[in-house]
């Protein structure tokens, strides 16, 4: 995986507004976006623009709803990838969650929905290398991968945003840099 020797730009969205987790009843990944959520997924087409080879998006309907109205407009359909799903409360990996590392269960969880993430940039990046692509996620997946690329290039954290927002990643060639976009209320 080239993801840090290539060139590539992510416009990484967390999901817009959806209806709310509490009082859902079902699937959690059929939960749909609000009145809200799609004002500010529509706001994102000309926020981010058009100029993108790709767009991918969690498999939940909320995050393939963010990116949809961009997709359309630039001509793209949405690429679903399961590398951007929701961490469902950072799940341990099965095999350490026990025995001598049950102490760092909860921590291990985390670092693995990290590198889950950062599998899905790996993934984007290589088959997209010196393009720009955007993807829709969770708001527990994006800050953990964030967290995990800043770290990794010894970069600041960007500041945290909210709903309707984005950050743009930029990798160039064994160098990165995270910028947030706070986007605009609906």
């Amino acid at each position: 995986m080239t993801i840090f020797r290539t060139r590539f730009v992510l416009e990484l969205v967390p999901h817009t507004s959806s209806m709310p987790r509490d009082g859902w009843v079902g699937d959690h990944d059929l939960r749909p976006l609000s009145d809200r959520g799609r004002r500010q997924a529509d706001a994102l087409v000309t926020a981010i623009g058009t100029d993108v080879e790709a767009v991918f998006s969690s498999p939940a309907l909320r995050c393939r709803q963010t990116v949809t109205p961009l997709a359309e407009t630039a001509g793209h359909t949405v690429e679903c990838l399961d590398t951007l799903a929701e961490t469902e409360r950072f799940p341990q990996p099965p095999d350490w969650a026990d025995g001598v590392l049950a102490p760092m269960a909860e921590p291990l969880g985390g670092a693995w929905s990290a590198g889950r993430m950062m599998r899905a940039m790996a993934i984007m990046s290589g088959r997209h290398e010196g393009g720009r692509v955007v993807a829709a996620s969770h708001g527990d997946s994006i800050p953990l991968a964030l967290t995990a690329l800043c770290a990794l290039f010894d970069v600041p954290l960007p500041l945290a945003i909210d709903r309707g927002g984005w950050y743009t990643v930029r990798l160039d060639q064994g160098q990165a840099t995270v910028t947030a976009h706070p986007g605009e209320p609906a």
